[in-house]
Formats: C-alpha cells, sequence, structure tokens
C-alpha cells in the first residue's frame, strides 16, 4: 500500500504554514570533566520557561546553514590560527571565551566557533556556554545527533591535551565566574576547589558513582516452528513499540528501550530465521516476548546461538551513539503546494515501530557538510485504510515541508520511488499513557507542527475505550497552507468527540474563519472549563516564537506541567 493524500479541494486545499529555519544544529555544551554551568545562559533567548526546550532563535538575513556552507567553501581562515594545527591544553583553551575570540573543545577537538556565533540556530548565549571549555558533555545531553565535525571543520584549531580534572574544574571556575559566582554551581564547592579553609584544605567534594540498572531478567523456549525470547523488563510502560529489531546475516539484535536505558539481545542465532517477527508486552508486569519463526520447521535448536558484541548489555539512551539506516523511498505524494508526504521503507530484516509522538533524523551531505534535520512519524492518512506495514515495523511516513532556500529540504524534494535514505532510530519523550488519564486533549499546532497531532488525533478517535474529548487549533498563514483539510474536516464531521478550529494570519477576503496569532485570550477561551476530578492534556508545536508562547500562556493560566507537552525538534 501506497502513502495516501488527501483530495484537492479549490475551495480549502491543506498544509502548514511554515516552520522557522529548518537548521536544527544546537550546540549546547558542557565539558565532560568540568562542573557544568547553568544552561541554558541565564539571559538567553531560548530560557523562556522551565519546560524542557530546544528553541531556536531569528538569525540575521544572509546567516541561515546554506550561508553558512558557503562560507566554509569560500576559501576564508575560520580558524583564527592561519589554518595551522595546534596542540591546546585546558589553560589556553579558557583563554578563548569571549564572543569575538570563542573556542570550543569536542571530543579532544578544539574550534574556533567565533565566527559561527550569528550562524548558530539557537544564539550566540547558548554558544558562549561552551566557549573556552569542553563542551562534549552538554553538546551530547542536547543534540548528540548533529555532525559537529562536518559544520566545524572548517574552524579546527588542533587537538586538546588531556590535564588533571581539578586543573580544569579550577580553570573553569576562574573564566566563568566574572562577578564571583559560578552559574549553578554552589559557591561553597568553588571554594573547596580554589582557597583554604581557617582549619586547613578543605577535602574535594565527593564525587557520587552513578548506578548502573539491573540487567533485566532473559529466557528463551522454543516449538517446532517457532522459536521466543522473553524479557522481564519489570516497566509498566513498556510497549512493543519500544523494541527494535535488527537482523542481517542471521545476527540478530533487539534493543528494548527501557524507562532511560537501552538493553540488547545481540545473538549470531543457530538457524535462519524468517524475517517477520512478533513482539507482544504483558502491560501489567512488562514482561516481553519477540516471536520469531524458524525458516526450517520442525527442527530443534540445540542453542540459541552465539552471544554477540552487545548481548545482555544496558546502556543508557543519552550514551548511545545515534544509529542510522539506509531506507529507500516507497512512494511519494504532494501534500499542498510546498509539503510532501514520504513514505520510507526499513531495510530487510529491521522493525522500529517509531512510538507516538517520536520522530527521526534525516542525515544528508549538502555541499561536503552532513546536513540533520528531524521529523516526526506520521500516518498515511487520518481517515482511510491504514497501512499495515506501519505496524509491522516495516515502514514510517514523513510529512515533510519543502524550503527552497533550504539546506536539506531542495534535496528531500528531488527524491523519488527507489531513492536512498539515512534515517535514525527513533527519539523522544512524550508518554503515551497521557492519553488514556486525561479526560480533553487540546491541541495548538502551526504549520508542520501539526505532524505530532496526526498520531495523537488518531490514537483517541480509533480507540474505542477512549473518552478523550480533542480539539485542535491549527494556525497557517494562507488557506492553501491547510495540511489535510478535507480529512480534518471528515474526521470533526464523523466524530463528536473531535473538532478543529483554522486560524490564518494572512487570509484573504473570502476567508470566513479566524484570522490572527495565538494570544492568551484565544488560548483561554479554547480551553474548557478546570472541573474538579476533570484532567486536561495541552500539547504545542509550530516554529519557535509559537511554542514559546503557548509554553508561557499555559503558565499564566494556572496550568501545571503534567498539563502541558511541547514537542521539540
Amino acid at each position: 500500500m501506497g502513502c495516501t493524500s488527501s483530495s484537492k479541494s479549490q475551495e480549502k486545499s491543506k498544509k502548514g504554514s511554515p516552520t522557522p529555519s529548518s537548521s536544527s544544529v544546537d550546540y549546547k555544551m558542557a565539558g565532560k570533566d568540568f562542573l557544568q554551568p547553568s544552561f541554558p545562559a541565564p539571559n538567553s533567548q531560548q530560557r523562556l520557561s522551565d519546560t524542557k526546550t530546544r528553541n531556536k532563535v531569528a538569525l540575521k538575513p544572509g546567516r541561515s546553514l546554506m550561508d553558512w556552507i558557503r562560507l566554509g567553501r569560500s576559501g576564508e581562515d575560520l580558524t583564527g590560527v592561519g589554518g595551522k594545527i595546534l596542540e591546546v591544553d585546558a589553560e589556553e583553551l579558557a583563554k578563548h571565551n569571549r564572543r569575538n575570540d570563542a573556542w570550543i573543545a569536542l571530543r579532544g577537538k578544539v574550534y574556533n566557533i567565533t565566527p559561527y556565533m550569528e550562524y548558530h540556530p539557537g544564539g550566540d548565549d547558548e554558544l558562549m556556554r561552551g566557549a573556552g571549555i569542553d563542551g562534549t558533555q552538554l553538546f551530547d545531553e542536547v543534540h548528540k545527533w548533529v555532525n559537529y565535525e562536518s559544520m566545524l571543520e572548517k574552524c579546527f584549531v588542533g587537538k586538546l591535551k588531556s590535564t588533571t580534572p581539578v586543573h580544569r574544574r579550577v580553570s573553569l571556575l576562574r573564566t566563568l565566574e566574572p562577578s564571583g559566582s559560578l552559574p549553578g554551581v554552589n559557591k561553597s564547592l568553588g571554594k573547596t576547589l580554589t582557597t583554604d579553609s581557617k582549619n586547613g584544605p578543605m577535602p574535594p567534594p565527593s564525587m557520587k558513582v552513578p548506578q548502573s540498572p539491573a540487567v533485566p531478567k532473559f529466557d528463551w523456549f522454543q516449538t517446532k516452528t517457532t522459536v521466543t525470547l522473553v524479557v522481564y523488563t519489570k516497566w509498566k510502560s513498556m510497549k512493543s513499540d519500544f523494541v527494535v529489531i535488527d537482523n542481517c546475516d542471521n545476527k540478530f539484535l533487539a534493543s528494548l528501550y527501557i524507562e532511560d536505558y537501552i538493553y540488547y539481545l545481540h545473538i549470531e542465532l543457530a538457524e535462519a530465521i524468517s524475517l517477520n517477527y512478533e513482539v507482544t508486552v504483558n502491560k501489567d508486569t512488562g514482561k516481553t516476548e519477540i516471536l520469531l519463526t524458524k525458516e526450517k520447521s520442525d527442527q530443534q535448536w540445540s542453542s540459541l546461538g552465539k552471544n554477540l558484541e552487545k548481548y545482555n548489555k544496558v546502556v543508557k539512551v543519552k550514551n548511545q551513539d545515534i544509529d542510522y539506516r539506509t531506507c529507500s523511498v516507497d512512494s511519494v505524494c504532494q501534500v499542498t503546494h510546498d509539503s510532501k508526504l514520504l513514505c520510507l521503507s526499513l531495510p530487510v530484516g529491521t522493525r522500529m515501530c517509531v512510538p507516538i509522538g517520536y520522530h527521526v533524523h534525516i542525515k544528508h551531505k549538502v555541499s561536503g557538510m552532513e546536513v540533520v534535520r528531524s521529523y516526526t512519524a506520521v500516518l498515511p492518512t487520518l481517515t482511510g485504510e491504514q497501512d499495515k506495514r506501519v505496524k509491522d515495523g516495516r515502514v514510517l511516513y514523513l510529512m515533510i515541508k519543502i524550503y527552497k532556500g533550504g539546506a536539506l529540504t531542495p534535496w528531500i524534494d528531488s527524491l523519488s520511488i527507489g531513492d536512498l535514505v539515512e534515517v535514525s532510530t527513533f527519539t523522544g519523550d512524550f508518554d503515551e499513557q497521557r492519553l488514556s488519564v486525561c479526560h480533553d486533549l487540546v491541541m495548538f499546532a502551526a504549520g508542520t507542527g501539526f505532524t505530532p497531532m496526526v498520531r495523537l488525533i488518531n490514537h483517541c478517535v480509533e480507540d474505542p475505550k477512549s473518552i478523550v474529548n480533542l480539539k485542535l487549533l491549527f494556525f497557517n498563514k494562507k488557506e492553501e497552507d491547510i495540511l489535510w483539510y478535507d480529512q480534518l474536516q471528515s474526521l470533526a464531521e464523523k466524530h463528536d468527540r473531535f473538532s478543529v478550529e483554522y486560524i490564518l494570519s494572512e487570509a484573504d477576503n473570502s476567508w470566513c474563519g479566524k484570522t490572527g496569532r495565538i494570544t492568551l485570550d484565544l488560548m483561554k477561551n479554547s480551553l474548557p472549563q478546570r472541573k474538579d476530578q476533570s484532567s486536561l492534556l495541552i500539547c504545542a508545536c509550530g516554529p519557535t516564537q509559537f511554542t514559546n508562547l503557548v509554553t508561557q500562556f499555559t503558565k499564566e493560566l494556572g496550568h501545571s506541567d503534567s498539563e502541558y507537552h511541547a514537542f521539540q525538534g
């Protein structure tokens, strides 16, 4: 089954208003061996609320990612050292901590980030958090999937000499404490590192060693035709979507995402299996069963096989490298004048079902520089028959807006059936269980910020047990930008629990609906009246400024973090 696009209507066409610069390279960093500074910076444009956000700021004209790529190819010296390869110690690195002279160390390599300041989508305040220090740890916590080596290749200064952690901490305190305090670090802690007390030298602070989680219990059994792998996760939120399977040349790898960790089963199987898998999860115990079908029936396996490198390992999600798989384009459908719906087939032997509200990364080299963008997995339709392969984890659908001057989307626009695309494992933090406990779900979406809402809507309207009342407020520039207008209208007519309102910022005279932008009053009037025993969930996605405003208004209206989720790419 190919992808499905909504029918085009001259009265109401579909799509979303443009998101901001699609540049996702956000270097928020702190040193692996340093005390971590407060982040985002206290005065940063990114610090709007306490909610988890990864925001962008408005860049000056001529400061897009494509402009950065062109600057890198211009031959101009971006290293600031005449192109020489230096060996840089922590003391020298710490000297370069000003906006007009900023270096950063990432995985042992030092880069001059001064010329990149104006091109950084997160703003120079965010980039300055890593100036003069080793920024590896904080970078990994925020944008580990970004290929900084490609992005900063022309800014390479040299290698970082290793020094003792104490010296690096002292250096950090001296360089980042101009007013006598280090943001986010207790003053007494700084004192223990730099001064003696009246009773003599103070001991260094005790470093708590993080404990690894218990390795889940694993077992297996077989019948004449099948082999079943059983993992006792003991996690009641476990779902089959959190199991990713790759099998190539009988080297079988199952990655189970259990809370904040990944548990691996990595085995060279004793005998061949078919490449269709069944995954079931006991919702009460978290027990996960992976059913494999033997290629040769009636063959008794003497063992499961040989354990490989990752077998029985548990790794924290944030410490795991981002894996990419080479997918092929299965179908391409035009959704609106500037957006497309892509169906991508995963490699043979791979099973990956993207959880609701999660996204994947697509990477591609543009003019020699690796560019990465995030896209939320959607469905082929909201009203028609679904593609069974999505549930089987064999394909995924992405709805993508094409920016003519963009870095990545012109290439995406050129894709045709059979072309290859590098797609990452999913990432995200939306808890699907919130949909089962809320009575009202109100979604604020702007442009392609509609994409996370697709599966939220589908999940609630298709679940026969769901009693959730759903409301979508869909913001776009023009009528022709509305994504899947016909499908949304059809859904609203079919389901009493679903309603949708469209708000246009650049409507023409023929538009009879609402106009304008998100405001506190509009949001207040769109939310249900608070009642005892009621449960509300507010979701938002769109350009940074839009999402920030929804976040701000949510707090001003007195709603708690448990009632709100902002989708960030």
